[in-house]
C-alpha cells in the first residue's frame, strides 16, 4: 500500500509540473515559455561600447568576463590567509588542486610540474565558464527589442514576452515586421489609421463578428481583403459598406514626410488601398540575454583550442630543443635510405604528423563547443516543453558535463603535452 501511495504521489506531482502549471497556469497568466533565440554566434548587445566605434560587446563576452571574475575570485581568496588548519574555500581549493596535481604527476611524471600551472588554470576557468550559463537568468534575462528577420517574436507585457498559450513558437519576423516594429510610431498617419478601423469596422459586420484585430485575426503579411475571402466573406461588400462610412465622415487629409498637405484622397480610394494592403505585425520582439555561456561561443573554444596548440609546442621544444622537429620532419630516417628503404617511410609519416598535429586546434575547440551548446539547445527545449521538473533532470546532467568537459580538455592538454616533453623514437638513427 505504501508503494501505491508513493506512486500516486509521483503522478499527482507529474500532472501539476509536467501538465497544469505549463500547459494551464502560466499561459493564463501570460507568462508561459517561450522559444528561445537559438544562435551559434555570440548575441551582440552593445555597439560601439563607451563611445568606441568598432568595439562590440556580445553576451558571451559577457560571459567570458564573468567566469574570468569568478575563477579569478576563488583563487585569490582561497589562497590569501591560508591557514594551517583550512576554512571551507581554502579546503574547497586544496582539494580541487591536490587532486589535478596527483593526476598531473601520475600522467607526466617529472614534466608535470611545468605543465600544471596551465592545465589547473584552464580546468578551473572552463569549469565556471560552464556552469556560469546554469545560473537562473543568464541566458534569458536581457535586452528586449524588435524582432530581426528571421527570428521568432512575440507581443510584449511590460518587461516580459507575453505568452498566453503553451508552445507558442511566435511568428517568424520579416524585414518588414522589424522596420513596422523599429519605427512604430515614428510616421503615424491619422487618417490612414481612421480609414483602417472604419475597414476593419466593415469587415467585422460582413463576417458577423464583433471586431477584427489586425494582430490577432488578420495576422501577419496578409491583407483584411485576403482574411475576409479566406473566412468566406465577400471583399465588395466590405468595399461598399466601408466607402459608404467614409462618405458619411471623410478622414482629414494626411500629411507627407516635408509636413506638406497631401491631395485629398476620395473615400472610394482610401478604402481601395487600407484594404489590399498587406500588413505586417509591428508588436514582434525578441529577448538578447545579457550573459550566454562562454563555451558556446566557437570563438572561444577554438582560441583554447590555439593557445593549447602552442603550449604543446612549447613545452616540447622546451624538454628537447630542436631535436623535437624531427617528429614532423624525420630527417634522421633519410641518413641510411639506401641500406633502410623503409626510412622513406618513416620521413612521410612524420610529414602526417603536422596535419595530426593541427586537428588538435579543431578537436580541443569543436569538442568543447559541440558538447555545451547543444547541452544549452537541449536545455531550452525542454523548458519550452514542460517548463519545469524533466528540465531540472537535464539541469542536473548539464553540470555533469560541464564538469566532464572541462576535465576532459585540461587532461588532453595534459597528455598531449607529457607527450611532446618525452620524445619520439627514430628507427633509423644511430646513439
Amino acid at each position: 500500500m505504501k508503494g501505491v501511495l508513493i506512486l500516486l504521489g509521483i503522478i499527482a506531482v507529474s500532472v501539476v509540473f509536467c501538465g497544469i502549471i505549463p500547459f494551464v497556469l502560466m499561459p493564463g497568466a501570460g507568462v508561459a515559455v517561450a522559444l528561445p533565440v537559438i544562435m551559434v554566434p555570440g548575441e551582440v548587445v552593445w555597439e560601439d561600447f563607451l563611445g568606441i566605434s568598432g568595439l562590440t560587446i556580445t553576451n558571451t563576452i559577457i560571459g567570458m568576463l564573468v567566469a574570468d571574475v569568478f575563477a579569478l575570485w576563488f583563487a585569490l581568496a582561497a589562497t590569501r590567509n591560508m591557514k594551517l588548519v583550512p576554512g571551507r574555500l581554502q579546503g574547497l581549493f586544496e582539494v580541487v588542486t591536490d587532486a589535478l596535481w596527483g593526476l598531473a604527476k601520475s600522467t607526466a611524471g617529472k614534466n608535470a610540474r611545468p605543465i600544471f600551472p596551465l592545465m589547473a588554470t584552464i580546468f578551473i576557468f572552463l569549469l565556471v565558464a560552464n556552469w556560469v550559463k546554469l545560473v537562473p537568468g543568464a541566458e534569458s534575462i536581457g535586452l528586449m527589442h524588435c524582432a530581426a528577420e528571421g527570428v521568432n517574436g512575440y507581443d510584449k507585457n511590460g518587461i516580459l514576452l507575453r505568452v498566453d498559450k503553451a508552445m507558442d513558437t511566435g511568428i517568424r519576423a520579416t524585414q518588414e515586421n522589424y522596420e513596422a516594429c523599429h519605427h512604430k510610431g515614428e510616421h503615424s498617419d491619422p487618417a490612414h489609421d481612421a480609414v483602417q478601423g472604419v475597414v476593419l469596422a466593415a469587415a467585422a459586420g460582413e463576417l458577423g463578428v464583433e471586431s477584427i484585430s489586425l494582430h490577432d485575426d488578420v495576422g501577419n503579411a496578409r491583407s483584411v481583403a485576403e482574411y475576409v475571402t479566406e473566412q468566406g466573406g465577400d471583399v465588395e461588400a466590405v468595399i461598399a459598406a466601408a466607402t459608404q462610412a467614409l462618405e458619411a465622415a471623410p478622414p482629414a487629409g494626411s500629411e507627407t514626410a516635408e509636413g506638406e498637405a497631401a491631395e485629398a484622397k476620395t473615400p472610394a480610394e482610401w478604402v481601395a488601398e487600407v484594404v489590399h494592403e498587406p500588413y505586417y505585425r509591428d508588436d514582434l520582439y525578441a529577448v538578447t540575454p545579457f550573459v550566454r555561456g562562454a563555451t558556446t561561443d566557437l570563438n572561444l573554444t577554438l582560441g583554447l583550442g590555439l593557445l593549447a596548440f602552442v603550449a604543446i609546442q612549447y613545452f616540447g621544444v622546451k624538454a628537447q630543443g630542436p631535436r623535437y622537429f624531427t617528429k614532423f620532419f624525420n630527417t634522421p630516417a633519410l641518413e641510411n635510405v639506401a641500406k633502410r628503404p623503409m626510412g622513406a617511410m618513416d620521413f612521410v609519416v612524420g610529414l602526417l604528423e603536422i596535419i595530426s598535429e593541427l586537428a588538435k586546434v579543431l578537436s580541443f575547440g569543436f569538442r568543447l563547443f559541440g558538447n555545451l551548446f547543444a547541452g544549452g539547445v537541449l536545455l531550452f527545449v525542454m523548458s519550452f516543453l514542460l517548463a519545469m521538473l524533466v528540465p531540472a533532470a537535464v539541469y542536473g546532467l548539464e553540470l555533469f558535463v560541464g564538469l566532464i568537459q572541462a576535465f576532459v580538455f585540461a587532461m588532453l592538454l595534459l597528455v598531449f603535452s607529457a607527450m611532446a616533453m618525452q620524445g619520439h623514437d627514430h628507427g633509423g638513427e644511430h646513439h
